[in-house]
């Protein structure tokens, strides 16, 4: 307990000593996106007054995180109209998802820095009965308050990674009691379960529910009919999407679809960017490219005639997911770690995917095991298995059949999540 003490006393000194450099680090990113310096106030615990006292608290960290927690947060609502809801996260791109699909349903705002002082004015201001942290978030200061204030704490569709351990091994002491204060753990796997409860969670208070990914509502974000999209717009052209891209990733992809135009000529490359910040420098990678493209922005509505269609806008996506014959999930050709592979599982698409999916790996092993992924390490092995997807529809159509009977199999998490929170929610 007196080691406790003393690892928070130092933990808060660390804090406060390095808050100044959180102003540059909002200023630094507010360089590619400026919106990183709208509502910092909230980052540091002020926020508008709201009425209601009955709430229920939900932080999804950013955009990927928003969006499986949707469906989680839609029933919440639906079951619980006396509560208000306060969704938090910490980047733009969620506030801008949360916005998109809940708009003025919940409050939206951002989770403030874990300082002392900021987090006490956010449980004095959100009054949460019930907190609910989708994915892994461990901030030692909020889950301290959550302990403190007795507000159960639910970590949904939980899950840390071997690097993570590694990090939260380094104070063992503090993160052991800010697991153990009265949290219940839904995790992804039994793996993460033991994982957890080496931290300190009590096993009777660690369940497996499994992924809220594999419970994805698929809502597009454009309005437009898939096949008239595909006969008005594309003039039923093949296409392929190279989604959530990283730096690298985009090169990779134009030298793939290179290829793939000298067997298809009037191949279309729809090109994602997983961040908005860098849809000016894939411009840029584009405009020497040798590549003709132009920008979903500026040509909503309009027929496609370039080689490339670049996705400079958010929430579209799933659409071109969906619109697309085969789709390449990004951040996995090299070192991010992978993306959600279950979107274009859930719309019938092949996917293929790079070796890097330390992010995803329970989900791409699942996949992988049962022939619905192709895993690529490069232009050459992307453009090889577009081609041949393009000529063989038996296993175009076995990869996808596949991928859905791993996504039916792993489907409940989120009544599972559930079943632990209304009897939360009754004691309160």
């Amino acid at each position: 307990m007196l080691a406790t003490k003393i690892s928070r006393f130092f933990y808060d000194i660390f804090t406060y000593l390095v808050s100044p450099l959180l102003i540059v680090h909002l200023i630094l990113r507010s360089i590619s996106d400026r919106r990183y310096t709208n509502r910092i106030a909230e980052r540091f615990g002020f926020y508008e007054k709201h009425e209601n006292d009955q709430t229920i608290w939900v932080h999804a960290v950013s955009y990927g995180e928003v969006n499986a927690a949707q469906s989680l947060v839609c029933s919440l609502l639906d079951e619980n109209p006396d509560h208000q809801v306060i969704f938090t996260c910490t980047t733009p791109t969620g506030s801008a998802l949360i916005r998109e699909l809940f708009q003025d349903k919940v409050i939206n705002v951002y989770l403030p820095y874990d300082l002392k002082g900021p987090v006490k004015r956010f449980f004095e201001w959100a009054k949460p009965k019930v907190a609910i942290i989708i994915e892994t978030e461990i901030w030692p200061n909020i889950y301290h308050f959550c302990g403190r204030k007795e507000i159960p704490l639910i970590l949904a569709s939980a899950c840390i990674s071997d690097d993570s351990m590694k990090k939260y091994s380094i104070l063992f002491g503090l993160f052991k009691d800010s697991v153990s204060q009265g949290i219940v753990v839904a995790s992804q796997s039994e793996e993460d379960a033991q994982k957890f409860i080496s931290l300190g969670a009590k096993e009777d208070r660690t369940f497996v529910t499994g992924n809220l990914k594999f419970d994805t509502e698929i809502n597009f974000g454009s309005s437009m009919d898939v096949n008239d999209f595909r006969a008005e717009i594309i003039s039923g052209r093949f296409s392929w999407t190279a989604g959530s891209t990283h730096d690298l990733e985009e090169t990779e992809a134009i030298r793939a679809h290179k290829l793939i135009k000298e067997k298809i000529p009037e191949a279309l490359l729809i090109l994602a960017p997983r961040k908005p910040e860098r849809f000016q420098t894939v411009s840029k990678i584009l405009d020497q490219s040798g590549l003709s493209y132009c920008k979903w922005s500026e040509n909503k509505d309009r027929e496609i005639k370039s080689d490339v269609l670049l996705l400079d806008t958010l929430g579209d996506l799933l659409f071109f997911y969906s619109v697309s014959e085969v789709s390449f999930v990004g951040g996995s050709l090299f070192d991010i770690g992978g993306h959600n592979l279950i979107e274009p599982a859930i719309l019938m698409k092949p996917i293929l995917t790079g070796p890097r999916l330390e992010n995803v790996q329970e989900i791409a092993d699942q996949f992988q095991s049962n022939q619905a992924i192709i895993i690529v390490r490069d232009h050459r092995d992307i453009s090889n298995a577009i081609l041949e997807l393009s000529d063989d529809n038996q296993r175009y159509m076995q990869m996808t059949e596949n991928a859905k009977q791993v996504i039916e199999k792993n489907k409940g998490s989120k009544e599972k999540i559930l079943q632990l929170i209304r009897p939360l929610l009754d004691l309160h």
